[in-house]
């Protein structure tokens, strides 16, 4: 056997696709953006061999992905399979066309893996116009006039001065195409053709498909001056895939808090999770134990720390921002006053860019000289204010609200355990964060690993124990409250009114974000945070009429229901404030000395309107909790029985058992040590 020695091994291993012939164009509509693009036709077997979604990059436990990228990765293969391949491409009377996809040209290095940008490489530029190309190819010589070609790693392209008529190929070894519009007809045509064994019909045989290529390299004439931030050509990939699917069809919540940078409370939700997954981080709440996927909000079973349309909720009921009519002045003024008091800086605060505030920008730029009238509508928060308006809720809310949603115990062991066990970074994490597609490849992976009881190893047994810290299964005392979404928001809301609405002088006799983890992690560990929790000397549970059906023992999932549970810890928590501000110990039974006070001192005072000129809120909840004990037929279930109680029975029942859950919350507080001598502290 003979042997070329000057065989060129990399040569061989170069494998370029057959050229494409098309029309470039440009997108342009400003002098820091152009967006160069080829505009083709490729048949059915071009496109399922050549064309990737981002499903098909190759996987790897390896790999991390930002919140943005997960989206990208998640396609719904039963709605493809059920409603574009079945109800639509093999409906045989129906009449078909797909619109243009719209790909971008990724590179890879040697190993086959995505890498940030494109690089050249030996032997990268095969001949124009390639002999194996028929007679075309001539076209692209470049001896004709005009003709220009751009070599880019494993791209080449070729323009001529006819029309812009011009020649795309790629080597498949270093570049993918991958579609950042149009994942799911993509997929679509796949799947119908395995359905077919690949093999087209005569009548199928001429279908086209076309297709546009973005160019995002500069040697196509690519320019991008703002573009410093992103991550390479993949993150010029995301931000594209993200303006062109945002808005191209009705999404879910979590693909909206994913893809929105208009939207204040998205943007400020993406603010507390860590960028990527397989990564921890002391303040920020890791990606791989929050509930991402879909749009439930529920967090209570399975592995989750949280789910990020439940942070979204949270983050919205923080900031509570209304909905303006965007011509009406007044209104628009007073929402401003509104944003920047709550995310502005400075004093008063005020929400600025570059040095104007935005009431200033608002009334230079949406009012013409002279004029009382907007001219333009204002609809939010414009883009270029919302970085500072994101770092205004970095600054004013998200220190207690991560130190919450971290360090309150029953959160803090999840994490604790996810920490001992490595779930973030291992496997647990690394299989979990990648597209359903990709898990069904690395399971293999992990099969060979693991054995034939891998998912029990790496995944079960871990949720399993996550979900004993949650109590699930207990017949008992029930669920942790701390897992519950209408108990975390109003947990949150009395935040809100703690750390946002209260004074900073104020701040010793209220009490600082650790002590109102301490006041949580006290009343959790004596099981009060419990759904079934007893009630001593009581017919009922604790919670049973607060947000507990008396009949089932099942949640009352409502917005009184979070009212009430807010009324409850404001009350427990500012009784035990101010018996430390008073400077007494608490006695739940016996008599009082100057030195101690009485739990049912603590309530009556609670009760008085005045109360709550110190403690805020303090009286209207005490007022809706006895509301809610004394009603009638509140009263009947309590006392028993199938007479109706009267109206002043009603009422007498309805305090007692108001004085029950009040003592059942604040006696765990017996021990606490009074607040040390201090002006500030005269109530």
């Amino acid at each position: 056997m003979n042997f070329e020695l000057n065989t060129d091994s990399q040569k061989e291993m170069r494998d370029y696709n057959i050229p494409l012939y098309g029309m470039r164009g440009e997108f342009s509509l400003s002098g820091n953006v152009k967006v160069p693009y080829f505009l083709c036709l490729m048949d059915i077997n071009r496109v399922t061999r050549e064309l990737k979604t981002h499903e098909e990059v190759s996987p790897s436990l390896d790999t991390v992905y930002s919140l943005i990228e997960l989206f990208q990765r998640q396609i719904d293969i039963d709605r493809v399979r059920r409603e574009i391949v079945d109800g639509y491409l093999r409906a045989p009377n129906k009449i078909k066309f797909f619109n243009s996809l719209t790909i971008v040209l990724l590179p890879k290095n040697e190993q086959g893996k995505i890498v940030s940008s494109f690089s050249n490489y030996e032997n990268n530029d095969p001949p124009v116009p390639d002999p194996k190309c028929g007679s075309f190819d001539k076209n692209f010589s470049l001896e004709n006039d005009g003709a220009k070609k751009a070599i880019f790693g494993g791209v080449q392209f070729v323009t001529t001065s006819a029309e812009n008529i011009s020649r795309l190929r790629w080597d498949n070894n270093r570049t993918d195409a991958v579609a950042v519009d149009g994942q799911h007809r993509l997929r679509a045509i796949k799947l119908w053709m395995e359905g077919k064994n690949q093999q087209l019909s005569d009548v199928e045989r001429p279908t086209r498909i076309p297709i546009i290529f973005l160019l995002l390299h500069e040697a196509a004439g690519f320019v991008c001056s703002a573009m410093g931030s992103s991550a390479g050509i993949k993150g010029i990939a995301r931000e594209i895939f993200t303006d062109l699917n945002k808005n191209a069809r009705e999404v879910d919540l979590a693909t909206q808090i994913i893809l929105d940078d208009l939207s204040v409370e998205s943007c400020c939700v993406r603010s507390l999770v860590t960028d990527s997954t397989c990564v921890d981080d002391e303040l920020l709440l890791p990606l791989s134990l929050l509930r991402w996927q879909e749009a439930n909000n529920r967090f209570d079973h399975k592995y989750y720390l949280n789910s990020l349309v439940n942070l979204h909720l949270l983050v919205k009921d923080l900031l509570g921002l209304k909905p303006v009519d965007p011509m009406n002045k007044s209104d628009i003024l007073s929402f401003i006053g509104t944003v920047s008091k709550l995310l502005g800086t400075g004093t008063p605060r005020s929400l600025s860019h570059a040095g104007v505030s935005l009431e200033e920008y608002y009334k230079s730029a949406f009012f013409e000289e002279g004029d009382d009238e907007p001219v333009a509508p204002f609809s939010g928060i414009p883009a270029h204010y919302l970085p500072s308006a994101v770092q205004g809720f970095k600054e004013y809310f998200s220190p207690w609200l991560l130190a919450l949603l971290k360090k309150f115990e029953p959160y803090k062991l999840v994490i604790e355990y996810a920490r001992k066990n490595n779930l973030i970074n291992g496997e647990f994490g690394q299989y979990l964060s990648q597209p359903r597609s990709h898990q069904e490849i690395l399971a293999k992976d992990l099969l060979n690993k693991h054995g034939e009881h891998w998912r029990k190893i790496v995944i079960d047994d871990h949720s399993a124990e996550i979900e004993k810290i949650k109590s699930v299964g207990d017949d008992v005392l029930g669920e942790q409250w701390g897992f519950k979404t209408i108990f975390q928001k109003a947990m949150v809301r009395l935040g809100r009114t703690l750390f946002v609405q209260v004074a900073d002088d104020e701040r010793e006799r209220i009490g600082t974000v650790e002590d109102y983890i301490e006041f949580l992690n006290t009343i959790y560990r004596a099981d009060v945070l419990r759904i079934h929790s007893n009630l001593p000397g009581a017919t009922h549970g604790l919670w049973t009429f607060v947000a507990v059906n008396y009949g089932n023992r099942k949640i009352k999932v409502s917005a009184t229901s979070e009212a009430r549970i807010l009324s409850l810890l404001t009350l427990w928590y500012f009784g035990w404030r101010y018996a430390l501000a008073e400077k007494k110990k608490i006695v739940v039974i016996g008599t009082a000395d100057e030195k101690s006070i009485l739990v049912s001192e603590i309530l009556k005072f609670l009760s008085t309107k005045g109360s709550q000129t110190s403690w805020p809120t303090v009286n209207d909840q005490y007022k809706l909790l006895l509301d809610l004990f004394s009603n009638p037929a509140v009263a009947q279930v309590i006392k028993g029985g199938t007479t109706a109680p009267s109206e002043e029975e009603s009422k007498k029942i309805g305090k007692q058992r108001l004085e029950q859950v009040f003592v059942e919350g604040i006696r765990h507080f017996a021990n606490s040590e009074p607040l040390p001598e201090a002006e500030s502290l005269t109530i």
